[in-house]
């Protein structure tokens, strides 16, 4: 009887063991399950996921490279001054600058601040960075802006002083551009001059990896001389050209934060509870013309095409409805040049377009090629209707719509009779005009080989002038001929969208013409 009653025992001990074994195994099972998903939560807050419309061209920070080009751009490096979220001229490697009585010599004060590689920033990066700008070999976009610097010394590590040539009232807002930031003299001549592989500046983010044709990664630089920013481990820009499939990516949770929210989907954007939509108006669409062979060498041609141009047309067709027609010249309310007697410049008028074009020779019209892209919806439907409109006046246009980067080449080449362009001013200044207007060069956002004795004089003077009141005065007389001879068609205002989920937190698209620096806001996003 013992035995058999041991052997009981033995049988419920072991049973005991068992169960025992197994509802710890389902205790901690259960209990792992929880910390995991923390777990991964705590890792997913820590990056932030940007799905960009493009990826860069090239991420050397002296070329203009689209938004998409610039938000890399503004992860990694800072300059002396930047704008910052406001739109207001912020100090950024620069604790403070003064200005000597002419006007003609800068001192910046540089602050206790850090490259990615742990060197210093000093005065003779800041020397070389804008001799570097300076030098023709590297097509730096606003080479011709900055040309006015004679000469920057570094009489100590923490002092750099720029001598102008002559007055240059918006000096600082050109040290302000993503174009301008300061990079590592040591650094930039051990690569060889390629911070295109080598990006490595002293900003919030330090480059990982660029992995071509999918992503572009960087992370927290722990270094950032701005304690309290960079709120996130790593930043993945994952690149989406197609607009359809940035959104779908959107909504179905696979990024955190999209740009170039197509207008189609803003409305569908804004109602959906668990998205945010932020949009601002600023950036413009145009057309511009090649100047330099008939018949858009005639101001009488440019100007028919401004009256012949239905703008709510292209507002409908493109934007859904949302924009503002421009009938005549591209400034914002506030903006320095802004007069609103401009603002029904140019009617629409099918009878003026008409008129104009049989007094330039060309009563039964002509035939015209148009650049666009088919890479951007908004510019192919704009093109698009350009073309409806232009067919009233008897204008048969033939649409060229290669790829962006094909069609940024053509531009910058020259390469076209006429094109839609999407932009805006660089700065808030208003010699933002002058990358629009000055004559003798072909750049991005000229019409090709415009060239007008008078507007390069004002362009000069409005750059010199340091009174308020004058240089006010320069610009509206600029604006009057720049409308006269019309080297572009302003077409409308659009709205430049960003779209994330609830939770990102600190991105901000930003006011007027810099919502395409708004990748400066990279330092305070945060995913909740």
């Amino acid at each position: 009887m013992m035995k058999a009653l041991s052997k009981v025992m033995l049988l419920a001990l072991a049973v005991a063991i068992i169960v025992s074994g197994c509802t710890s195994s389902n205790t901690a099972s259960d209990a792992t399950k929880p910390e995991t998903a923390d777990r991964k939560d705590a890792q997913k807050a820590s990056e932030l996921i940007f799905g960009l419309s493009g990826e860069p061209a090239t991420m050397d920070p002296l070329v203009q490279n689209a938004t998409h080009g610039r938000t890399i751009k503004l992860a990694i490096y800072r300059g002396l001054v930047n704008y910052d979220k406001e739109g207001k001229l912020s100090n950024e490697l620069a604790e403070s600058y003064s200005v000597s009585a002419d006007k003609k010599t800068y001192t910046f004060k540089l602050r206790d601040a850090k490259f990615q590689n742990g060197d210093p920033v000093t005065a003779e990066d800041v020397k070389f960075t804008f001799e570097r700008i300076a030098n023709p070999k590297n097509n730096a976009t606003f080479r011709n802006e900055l040309s006015v610097i004679d000469k920057i010394e570094a009489p100590d590590a923490k002092t750099a002083v720029f001598t102008l040539k002559e007055p240059y009232a918006p000096l600082v807002h050109y040290l302000a551009l993503p174009e301008s930031v300061i990079v590592s003299k040591k650094w930039t001549e051990e690569k060889n001059g390629d911070l295109n592989a080598n990006p490595m500046g002293a900003g919030p983010f330090q480059f990982v990896k660029w992995t071509k044709g999918q992503e572009f990664v960087v992370k927290k630089f722990d270094g950032y001389y701005k304690k309290d920013k960079a709120k996130v481990n790593s930043i993945r820009f994952i690149f989406y050209p197609d607009e359809n499939t940035r959104v779908n990516a959107l909504k179905a949770g696979d990024v955190d934060l999209i740009d170039y929210v197509p207008w189609k989907d803003a409305a569908s954007i804004e109602q959906d509870p668990n998205l945010k939509l932020d949009s601002v108006s600023g950036p413009f669409m145009m057309i511009q013309f090649n100047t330099q062979f008939a018949p858009f060498s005639d101001p009488r041609v440019r100007k028919a095409i401004s009256y012949a141009i239905d703008r709510n047309t292209i507002i409908n067709t493109a934007f859904n409805g949302r924009g503002k027609p421009i009938y005549g010249l591209a400034i914002p309310q506030g903006y320095m040049g802004y007069n609103p007697k401009n603002d029904n410049y140019f009617e629409y008028s099918v009878e003026k377009a008409k008129k104009l074009l049989a007094e330039a020779g060309y009563p039964n019209g002509f035939k015209a090629r148009l650049l666009s892209t088919s890479q951007f919806s908004y510019h192919q439907q704009t093109a698009v209707a350009v073309q409806s409109e232009l067919k009233k006046i008897g204008i048969e246009v033939e649409l060229d719509l290669p790829d962006w980067a094909t069609r940024t080449k053509k531009n910058t080449d020259g390469n076209y009779d006429f094109l839609i362009a999407g932009t805006s001013g660089d700065i808030t200044d208003a010699d933002w005009l002058s990358n629009f207007y000055t004559g003798g060069a072909v750049r991005l956002n000229n019409s090709a080989y415009f060239n007008d004795a008078e507007i390069n004089k004002l362009l000069v003077d409005g750059r010199k002038e340091q009174d308020e009141a004058k240089r006010k005065e320069i610009y509206e007389k600029l604006i009057d001929r720049a409308l006269d001879l019309s080297p572009f068609v302003y077409l409308s205002w659009r709205e430049q969208a960003y779209a994330m989920k609830k939770n990102v937190d600190g991105f901000k698209n930003m006011p007027g013409f810099l919502s395409f620096q708004s990748g400066i806001t990279l330092e305070d996003a945060a995913v909740k």
